[in-house]
């Protein structure tokens, strides 16, 4: 049998704070974790068959976050990877000193291979949710990283901070304004139109608040990316964005919101089309029309964006190797068809999609692939992974605002208010109009 390959984390000593805190919790890497990311535990030592370790160390630099790089060289190229026996740490302020330490090693093994980003901690930023990210940027802000440790119930949080202050003090500006404040957040839509759509009411949105999100927009500072910035950004190293970014996308081509995308062309909205219901109104269109090829091609022409969203509307992890290939090379090839300068651009339906179905996306040569999983989408979100959140006809306009600024979903709280007063609102006309 041959020698495995072991990653090794941390623990603490037995009985002490930091076993116990290392025991129940995760390493603050973030709650939105994407399927694509870094490992679950902090890695400071990699062994197994020498040839097989160096190799996958060639060309990077020495530090404290190398065993990581390499640990992530070595799972993309399908090494079998398990824990090891961790290395033991005597306390609480050793684990956050590593925490720094590897933030600021992360930034010199990132430049020497940018690829790393979506695979390290040094990716995750924006794998928290906003109240995370904002703490992140205060603690920092007002020095308080090595400080928290002191705090009963706060090592995830100082551990954290201590990693990103280590992070800001080795990255340049740009690098850290990439690594920490650049990001873009997708809208996705369904229909956009008039007249309501009676059982899908989750799924459709009035024409005239869809005009007012764009003016609100536009009011708070936000442009719309092109297609072509979207695909810099998290492929050029150097690249960044200011975070009042965004992209429109609609799922499914239904011809209500082609239509009513048609005057914002110049937003360059992203339609993600069922290429096998063109110009048809499929079951899962709960009898709505799809647009036709020419409607798309003169939407395409006017400035806006045709993709994918495959042929028909499967759950793609569920197909088969056979089917899935032809649902996502068949769509892209009957798109370039009619749109030859189309950019190869997926949004999965349903948004459902595992290792296999991006493998297979990818090598299809799709560019870019777009979830339902919501969240902002920063330089270390995988291409093949973007989050998108959806603004709904009852958001109003501070609920579309927060999915503006944050990329989540309303608070739960929040959205059951929301959603309660906009049914009773939409049920008062008719009462009076019962009563009257």
């Amino acid at each position: 049998m041959s020698e495995p390959v072991l990653l090794h984390s941390v623990a603490g000593p037995p009985g002490s704070d930091l076993a116990r805190w290392l025991d129940r919790t995760s390493p603050p890497y973030g709650e939105l974790c994407p399927l694509v990311g870094p490992f679950s535990r902090p890695i400071v030592r990699v062994t197994g068959p020498s040839t097989v370790v160096d190799e996958a160390g060639e060309s990077l630099p020495e530090g404290v976050a190398r065993p990581e790089a390499v640990a992530v060289r070595l799972r993309r190229a399908g090494v079998e990877l398990s824990w090891g026996e961790p290395e033991v740490l005597p306390d609480k302020a050793s684990f956050i000193q590593l925490y720094r330490a590897r933030g600021v090693s992360s930034v010199e093994l990132v430049r020497a291979d940018p690829s790393l980003l979506t695979e390290m901690q040094l990716g995750a930023f924006f794998h928290a949710y906003w109240h995370r990210r904002a703490l992140r940027h205060a603690a920092l802000r007002l020095g308080l990283a090595m400080a928290l440790v002191r705090l009963p119930g706060s090592l995830d949080l100082a551990a954290d901070v201590a990693f990103w202050d280590g992070v800001r003090s080795s990255a340049t500006r740009r690098e850290w304004k990439r690594f920490a404040r650049s990001s873009y957040v997708v809208f996705y839509y369904h229909r956009i139109g008039s007249g309501g759509w009676p059982g899908q009411e989750h799924l459709d949105l009035d024409v005239r608040r869809f005009e007012r999100q764009l003016r609100l927009l536009r009011l708070v500072g936000f442009r719309a990316l092109s297609p072509e910035e979207l695909l810099a950004f998290h492929t050029d190293p150097d690249a960044t964005l200011s975070p009042r970014s965004y992209l429109l996308t609609v799922d499914d081509a239904l011809r209500d919101a082609v239509l009513a995308l048609g005057p914002h062309a110049s937003l360059h909205p992203q339609v993600f089309v069922n290429t096998s219901a063109v110009g048809g109104s499929p079951p899962w269109g709960f009898g709505k029309s799809i647009a036709d090829w020419e409607e798309l091609e003169a939407f395409e022409a006017a400035g806006g964006v045709i993709g994918s969203h495959c042929r028909h509307h499967p759950h793609l992890p569920l197909l088969d190797d056979a089917t899935l290939r032809d649902e996502l090379t068949g769509s892209l090839r009957e798109i370039l068809r009619r749109v030859p300068d189309a950019l190869p651009l997926l949004a999965y339906p349903h948004g459902h999609h595992d290792q296999r179905v991006r493998s297979v996306a990818a090598a299809a040569g799709y560019r870019a692939a777009f979830t339902t999983q919501p969240g902002r989408n920063g330089a270390g979100i995988d291409i093949y992974c973007l989050r998108r959140v959806g603004p709904k006809d009852w958001d109003g306009h501070a609920g579309f605002l927060w999915k503006a600024f944050s990329g989540e979903w309303l608070p739960r709280r929040w959205g059951q208010l929301t959603r309660l007063s906009n049914r009773r609102a939409t049920q008062l006309p008719q009462m009076s109009a019962e009563g009257g």
